[in-house]
Protein backbone atom coordinates (compact mmCIF):
# COMPACT_ATOMS: atom_id res chain seq x y z
CA UNK A 1 0.00 0.00 0.00
CA UNK A 2 1.13 3.53 -0.71
CA UNK A 3 -0.37 6.77 0.56
CA UNK A 4 0.01 9.89 -1.56
CA UNK A 5 -1.05 13.50 -1.48
CA UNK A 6 -1.59 15.46 -4.69
CA UNK A 7 1.08 18.07 -5.37
CA UNK A 8 1.76 20.50 -8.16
CA UNK A 9 4.75 18.38 -9.18
CA UNK A 10 2.46 15.41 -9.84
CA UNK A 11 0.46 17.30 -12.44
CA UNK A 12 3.42 19.07 -14.01
CA UNK A 13 5.20 15.72 -14.45
CA UNK A 14 2.14 14.62 -16.37
CA UNK A 15 2.26 17.77 -18.50
CA UNK A 16 5.91 17.27 -19.40
CA UNK A 17 5.24 13.63 -20.26
CA UNK A 18 2.39 14.35 -22.63
CA UNK A 19 3.08 17.75 -24.21
CA UNK A 20 4.78 18.25 -27.57
CA UNK A 21 6.17 21.47 -28.98
CA UNK A 22 4.07 21.52 -32.13
CA UNK A 23 0.84 20.20 -30.63
CA UNK A 24 -1.47 20.19 -27.63
CA UNK A 25 -2.52 16.95 -25.99
CA UNK A 26 -6.29 16.76 -25.51
CA UNK A 27 -8.20 14.18 -23.49
CA UNK A 28 -11.96 13.67 -23.49
CA UNK A 29 -13.39 11.06 -21.10
CA UNK A 30 -17.11 10.35 -21.03
CA UNK A 31 -18.58 9.14 -17.75
CA UNK A 32 -21.84 7.63 -16.63
CA UNK A 33 -22.88 9.12 -13.29
CA UNK A 34 -25.31 7.26 -11.02
CA UNK A 35 -26.79 8.16 -7.62
CA UNK A 36 -28.66 5.65 -5.47
CA UNK A 37 -30.10 8.06 -2.96
CA UNK A 38 -32.56 6.01 -0.94
CA UNK A 39 -32.27 3.31 1.70
CA UNK A 40 -32.98 0.56 -0.85
CA UNK A 41 -30.15 1.93 -3.03
CA UNK A 42 -32.38 2.21 -6.09
CA UNK A 43 -31.23 4.58 -8.83
CA UNK A 44 -32.54 8.08 -8.06
CA UNK A 45 -30.45 9.98 -10.63
CA UNK A 46 -28.28 9.15 -13.60
CA UNK A 47 -26.59 11.24 -16.24
CA UNK A 48 -23.81 11.41 -18.82
CA UNK A 49 -20.85 13.73 -18.24
CA UNK A 50 -17.77 14.82 -20.19
CA UNK A 51 -14.31 15.48 -18.83
CA UNK A 52 -12.34 17.78 -21.15
CA UNK A 53 -8.65 17.97 -20.19
CA UNK A 54 -5.85 20.18 -21.54
CA UNK A 55 -2.81 19.10 -19.50
CA UNK A 56 -0.50 21.49 -21.37
CA UNK A 57 -2.54 24.41 -19.99
CA UNK A 58 -3.28 22.83 -16.62
CA UNK A 59 -7.04 23.04 -17.14
CA UNK A 60 -9.94 20.60 -17.09
CA UNK A 61 -13.71 20.97 -17.36
CA UNK A 62 -16.28 18.45 -16.15
CA UNK A 63 -19.80 19.05 -17.49
CA UNK A 64 -23.04 17.38 -18.48
CA UNK A 65 -22.92 15.72 -21.89
CA UNK A 66 -26.37 17.08 -22.78
CA UNK A 67 -25.04 20.62 -22.75
CA UNK A 68 -23.07 19.84 -25.94
CA UNK A 69 -20.37 22.08 -24.53
CA UNK A 70 -17.63 19.60 -25.39
CA UNK A 71 -16.94 18.73 -29.03
CA UNK A 72 -14.37 16.04 -29.68
CA UNK A 73 -14.65 13.88 -32.77
CA UNK A 74 -12.20 11.16 -33.77
CA UNK A 75 -12.96 11.56 -37.48
CA UNK A 76 -12.15 15.29 -37.67
CA UNK A 77 -8.51 16.14 -38.34
CA UNK A 78 -8.47 19.97 -38.18
CA UNK A 79 -7.25 21.92 -35.15
CA UNK A 80 -10.67 22.83 -33.82
CA UNK A 81 -11.94 19.40 -32.82
CA UNK A 82 -11.91 20.19 -29.10
CA UNK A 83 -13.75 23.16 -27.66
CA UNK A 84 -15.61 24.04 -24.50
CA UNK A 85 -17.64 27.18 -23.96
CA UNK A 86 -19.56 28.06 -20.78
CA UNK A 87 -23.32 27.97 -21.23
CA UNK A 88 -26.25 29.24 -19.18
CA UNK A 89 -25.77 29.15 -15.43
CA UNK A 90 -23.16 26.37 -15.56
CA UNK A 91 -24.94 24.48 -12.81
CA UNK A 92 -23.34 21.17 -13.85
CA UNK A 93 -19.87 22.57 -14.60
CA UNK A 94 -16.77 21.89 -12.54
CA UNK A 95 -13.66 23.83 -13.58
CA UNK A 96 -10.18 22.79 -12.40
CA UNK A 97 -7.00 24.86 -12.60
CA UNK A 98 -4.04 22.62 -11.78
CA UNK A 99 -1.52 25.47 -11.97
CA UNK A 100 -3.31 27.39 -9.19
CA UNK A 101 -4.41 24.24 -7.33
CA UNK A 102 -8.09 25.19 -7.31
CA UNK A 103 -11.48 24.11 -8.62
CA UNK A 104 -14.82 25.86 -8.91
CA UNK A 105 -18.41 24.66 -9.11
CA UNK A 106 -21.93 25.73 -8.12
CA UNK A 107 -23.75 24.01 -5.27
CA UNK A 108 -27.18 24.83 -3.92
CA UNK A 109 -28.32 25.64 -0.41
CA UNK A 110 -32.11 25.41 -0.13
CA UNK A 111 -32.44 25.88 -3.93
CA UNK A 112 -30.16 28.93 -4.11
CA UNK A 113 -26.83 28.37 -5.87
CA UNK A 114 -23.45 29.55 -4.62
CA UNK A 115 -20.03 29.25 -6.25
CA UNK A 116 -17.79 26.97 -4.22
CA UNK A 117 -14.00 27.14 -4.49
CA UNK A 118 -12.10 24.08 -3.37
CA UNK A 119 -8.50 22.90 -3.36
CA UNK A 120 -7.15 19.99 -5.38
CA UNK A 121 -5.10 18.89 -2.35
CA UNK A 122 -8.09 17.46 -0.47
CA UNK A 123 -7.54 13.75 -1.10
CA UNK A 124 -5.37 11.35 0.87
CA UNK A 125 -5.19 8.28 -1.36
CA UNK A 126 -4.13 4.81 -0.30
CA UNK A 127 -2.95 3.03 -3.45
CA UNK A 128 -3.62 -0.71 -3.58
CA UNK A 129 -2.04 -3.57 -5.53
CA UNK A 130 -5.25 -4.66 -7.30
CA UNK A 131 -5.58 -3.96 -11.03
CA UNK A 132 -8.28 -4.32 -13.67
CA UNK A 133 -8.85 -3.21 -17.27
CA UNK A 134 -11.24 -0.37 -18.13
CA UNK A 135 -11.76 0.53 -21.81
CA UNK A 136 -8.47 -1.13 -22.69
CA UNK A 137 -6.48 0.74 -20.02
CA UNK A 138 -4.81 -1.11 -17.16
CA UNK A 139 -6.04 0.54 -13.96
CA UNK A 140 -4.90 0.31 -10.36
CA UNK A 141 -7.11 0.60 -7.28
CA UNK A 142 -6.92 3.33 -4.64
CA UNK A 143 -9.08 4.19 -1.63
CA UNK A 144 -9.80 7.36 0.29
CA UNK A 145 -12.16 8.72 2.92
CA UNK A 146 -13.67 11.96 1.71
CA UNK A 147 -16.20 14.12 3.52
CA UNK A 148 -18.38 11.42 4.96
CA UNK A 149 -17.84 8.46 2.65
CA UNK A 150 -15.20 5.87 1.77
CA UNK A 151 -14.41 5.67 -1.95
CA UNK A 152 -12.64 3.19 -4.18
CA UNK A 153 -11.15 4.56 -7.40
CA UNK A 154 -9.46 3.00 -10.41
CA UNK A 155 -6.79 5.04 -12.23
CA UNK A 156 -4.46 4.57 -15.19
CA UNK A 157 -0.99 6.05 -15.53
CA UNK A 158 -1.38 5.80 -19.32
CA UNK A 159 -3.35 9.07 -19.26
CA UNK A 160 -2.56 12.41 -17.54
CA UNK A 161 -3.69 13.30 -14.02
CA UNK A 162 -7.44 13.97 -13.98
CA UNK A 163 -10.71 12.66 -12.61
CA UNK A 164 -14.49 13.03 -12.60
CA UNK A 165 -16.20 15.66 -10.44
CA UNK A 166 -13.88 16.72 -7.57
CA UNK A 167 -11.89 13.50 -7.61
CA UNK A 168 -8.23 13.95 -8.49
CA UNK A 169 -4.73 13.58 -7.16
CA UNK A 170 -3.74 10.09 -8.28
CA UNK A 171 -0.76 9.60 -10.63
CA UNK A 172 -2.97 9.27 -13.70
CA UNK A 173 -6.54 9.56 -14.95
CA UNK A 174 -9.29 8.22 -12.70
CA UNK A 175 -11.66 6.13 -14.81
CA UNK A 176 -13.98 4.83 -12.09
CA UNK A 177 -15.06 5.95 -8.61
CA UNK A 178 -17.42 4.05 -6.30
CA UNK A 179 -18.57 4.92 -2.80
CA UNK A 180 -18.45 1.77 -0.70
CA UNK A 181 -21.99 2.41 0.57
CA UNK A 182 -23.16 2.28 -3.10
CA UNK A 183 -24.57 5.83 -2.90
CA UNK A 184 -22.72 7.21 -5.93
CA UNK A 185 -20.66 6.01 -8.89
CA UNK A 186 -18.76 7.48 -11.83
CA UNK A 187 -17.65 5.12 -14.63
CA UNK A 188 -15.77 6.00 -17.83
CA UNK A 189 -17.56 4.71 -20.93
CA UNK A 190 -15.51 6.30 -23.75
CA UNK A 191 -12.09 7.92 -24.11
CA UNK A 192 -10.48 10.02 -26.85
CA UNK A 193 -6.87 11.10 -26.26
CA UNK A 194 -4.77 12.63 -29.03
CA UNK A 195 -2.45 15.49 -30.00
CA UNK A 196 -4.02 18.50 -31.71
CA UNK A 197 -2.79 21.73 -33.24
CA UNK A 198 -2.54 24.37 -30.50
CA UNK A 199 -4.55 27.14 -32.20
CA UNK A 200 -7.95 26.71 -30.53
CA UNK A 201 -9.43 28.73 -27.68
CA UNK A 202 -8.38 27.64 -24.19
CA UNK A 203 -11.41 27.34 -21.88
CA UNK A 204 -11.96 30.21 -19.48
CA UNK A 205 -13.10 29.81 -15.90
CA UNK A 206 -16.83 30.70 -16.07
CA UNK A 207 -16.91 31.48 -12.33
CA UNK A 208 -14.20 34.13 -12.15
CA UNK A 209 -16.68 37.00 -11.87
CA UNK A 210 -18.58 35.33 -9.02
CA UNK A 211 -17.86 35.56 -5.33
CA UNK A 212 -16.59 32.14 -4.34
CA UNK A 213 -17.00 30.48 -0.96
CA UNK A 214 -14.36 28.17 0.46
CA UNK A 215 -15.48 24.72 1.61
CA UNK A 216 -15.46 25.89 5.23
CA UNK A 217 -17.50 29.01 4.38
CA UNK A 218 -19.96 26.96 2.34
CA UNK A 219 -20.49 24.48 5.21
CA UNK A 220 -21.05 27.32 7.68
CA UNK A 221 -23.58 29.02 5.42
CA UNK A 222 -25.30 25.69 4.69
CA UNK A 223 -25.78 25.08 8.42
CA UNK A 224 -27.04 28.61 9.04
CA UNK A 225 -29.60 28.30 6.24
CA UNK A 226 -30.66 24.85 7.45
CA UNK A 227 -31.32 26.14 10.98
CA UNK A 228 -33.16 29.21 9.66
CA UNK A 229 -35.32 27.07 7.36
CA UNK A 230 -36.22 24.70 10.19
CA UNK A 231 -37.61 27.65 12.15
CA UNK A 232 -39.58 29.15 9.25
CA UNK A 233 -42.91 30.74 10.16
CA UNK A 234 -45.49 31.94 7.59
CA UNK A 235 -47.20 35.33 7.69
CA UNK A 236 -50.19 33.54 9.13
CA UNK A 237 -48.07 32.33 12.01
CA UNK A 238 -47.92 28.70 10.94
CA UNK A 239 -44.61 26.99 11.63
CA UNK A 240 -43.38 24.76 8.82
CA UNK A 241 -41.08 21.78 9.27
CA UNK A 242 -38.49 22.51 6.56
CA UNK A 243 -35.82 19.86 6.84
CA UNK A 244 -32.46 20.31 5.10
CA UNK A 245 -30.34 17.16 4.67
CA UNK A 246 -27.01 17.02 6.46
CA UNK A 247 -25.35 15.18 3.61
CA UNK A 248 -25.43 14.83 -0.16
CA UNK A 249 -22.35 13.43 -1.86
CA UNK A 250 -20.39 15.39 0.74
CA UNK A 251 -21.27 15.88 4.42
CA UNK A 252 -22.38 19.45 5.14
CA UNK A 253 -23.59 19.12 8.75
CA UNK A 254 -21.88 16.67 11.06
CA UNK A 255 -23.88 13.74 12.41
CA UNK A 256 -23.21 14.73 16.03
CA UNK A 257 -23.93 18.44 15.52
CA UNK A 258 -26.17 19.68 18.36
CA UNK A 259 -27.17 23.01 16.78
CA UNK A 260 -29.19 21.48 13.96
CA UNK A 261 -31.67 18.81 15.03
CA UNK A 262 -34.64 19.34 12.69
CA UNK A 263 -34.02 16.16 10.72
CA UNK A 264 -33.69 14.01 13.84
CA UNK A 265 -36.77 15.55 15.46
CA UNK A 266 -38.88 14.95 12.34
CA UNK A 267 -37.61 11.37 12.08
CA UNK A 268 -38.48 10.83 15.73
CA UNK A 269 -42.02 12.15 15.13
CA UNK A 270 -42.37 9.95 12.06
CA UNK A 271 -41.44 6.92 14.09
CA UNK A 272 -44.13 7.77 16.66
CA UNK A 273 -41.65 8.39 19.46
CA UNK A 274 -42.27 10.81 22.30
Amino acid sequence: MKKIFITGLLFFFSVVTWSQKDSVFVVNIKYNYVVRGNEARNVTFKGAYDLFLLPDYGISVFDKEESKSVVLNKSITDSNIATWMPKGNNLSTLFKNYVKNEMFLKRDINFRFFVQKDSLTIFDWDIKEETKTILGYTCQAAKTTFRGRIYEAWFTTALPVSGPWKFDGLPGAILEVNSLDEYVNWTAVAIVAKNQKPDFAVPDNPFLEDKALTWSEFKTLYKEKAIAASKYVTKEGDKLNIVTPRMGIERYIEEDDKDYQADKVLKKIGNGSN
